[in-house]
């Protein structure tokens, strides 16, 4: 497994361990591990002795990437950079197709039975005309207007499908926005810290599909043992939110107001603008970029069903998910204090 450290690959490693699945987790030089350690104790999972091997590798180095992977059963590649900075497209566009290619490359090379990928929703396009729901078969025809992360994803997820065709078993799965017990201070971490925290008074008018972290790892898992999801890709949400919806229900868990002042998409841009005139006298913070105002204020709804026919997946109710990541976050709060 490669991302083991990171949010869907703490999760995972807990998911395999409990189906008594040995695990070699692929880690760089000085990689931490309190994020696993965290997860594994919160989830109750016990490591035996080895079930979980932490093997050193660099993932763009095709020698010791083959060198790892030999004797793999499955490989699951969590592994990402993330960034919605256009100044930094280049880079990660670079940096998660060339590290997607050299998985997969080995994976061929290796003879690994299957290759389950972690793509990202922001690597489809949206629907079919007359129909309001993103599907899989929805494909992306145009990167305009695409934030860095979803062409870095777009082009990553398609050198899988290349190689796929060579002959690799391949699985993808195309998470919605991930909830889960997290590094507080990014994603929708960040969200929960700072409705909890402080609260957030105002709501952008978007619509966005969600996903429980906990079933994106048993989604893999049920994926990874299916002949049926081989070839295919899966879009894991568990339902759609709006804006208002979703910090609505993380400020009642936390005892805070609930946001009671639409943000329109003129509000938003206007905002935008404004920062790019900040930035450029001075680089003062992260950039609210168009693709940023697009993602807040459009109504994308996802369609997550396919992976409950192929496997029998019962999504975890999103209400539920919500309180348990903010009172999760509320107990590491006071544990700090």
């Amino acid at each position: 497994m490669t991302g083991g450290t990171g949010l869907v690959g703490s999760h995972l490693v807990a998911e395999l361990l409990r189906q008594d699945c040995r695990v070699r987790l692929l880690v760089r030089e000085g990689s931490r591990f309190d994020r696993l350690d965290a997860t594994l104790q919160r989830m109750g999972t016990a490591v035996e002795a080895g079930r979980l091997e932490r093997y050193e590798a660099a993932l763009n180095n095709p020698l010791e990437l083959a060198d790892a992977l030999r004797g793999a059963d499955v490989v699951f590649h969590c592994a990402a950079r993330v960034s919605f900075d256009p100044q930094e497209e280049g880079d990660i566009v670079a940096a998660n197709t060339e590290i997607a290619t050299q998985v997969a490359d080995a994976c061929l090379e290796c003879g690994v039975g299957l290759l389950v990928y972690v793509s990202s929703i922001a690597a489809l396009g949206g629907p079919a005309p007359g129909t309001e729901l993103v599907t899989e078969a929805c494909e992306l025809t145009t990167l305009e207007g695409r934030s860095p992360y979803s062409i870095s994803k777009f082009y990553a997820e398609s050198a899988v499908r290349r190689i796929a065709l060579r002959g690799l078993r391949t699985v993808i799965v195309n998470p919605a926005i991930i909830l889960g017990e997290t590094d507080w201070n990014s994603g929708s971490g960040l969200l929960v810290k700072a409705l909890t925290s402080w609260g957030v008074v105002g709501y952008p008018p978007g619509v966005k599909g969600y996903v429980d972290v906990r079933d994106v790892a048993r989604a893999m898992v049920l994926l990874a043992t299916s002949d049926e999801a081989v070839g295919r890709r899966f879009i894991l949400s568990g339902g759609n939110l709006s804006f208002k919806e979703i910090l609505t229900t993380v400020a009642a868990v936390a005892g805070r107001r609930p946001p009671f002042i639409p943000v329109s998409r003129g509000v938003l841009t206007f905002a935008a603008r404004c920062g790019e005139q900040l930035n450029r006298l001075g680089r003062l913070g992260p950039r609210f970029t168009d693709a940023l105002v697009a993602s807040a204020a459009d109504k994308t709804y996802y369609d997550g069903t396919l992976v409950c026919r192929v496997t029998g997946l019962q999504y975890t109710p999103l209400d539920e998910t919500l309180r348990r990541v903010v009172m999760q976050y509320l107990t590491d709060k006071k544990r700090k204090a």
